[in-house]
């Protein structure tokens, strides 16, 4: 398994359970922004990987 792809589940997964890593943190919603903009830089760059390999 390619690491592009262990990014891409862990960048889903943390999107996922962005609400309940927010509320163990207490950080009032502003921890879940922070995480969900991060999972979706990771996803595009993980995207554009995968593609660019693809198209080589």
């Amino acid at each position: 398994m390619k690491i592009t792809w262990i990014f891409l589940i862990l960048a889903i997964v943390c999107a996922l359970f962005s609400d309940k890593i927010d509320a163990a943190f207490k950080a009032d919603q502003k921890l879940k922004r922070i995480i969900l903009i991060f999972s979706g830089g990771i996803l595009l760059v993980c995207v554009i990987a995968v593609i660019a390999r693809n198209l080589t």
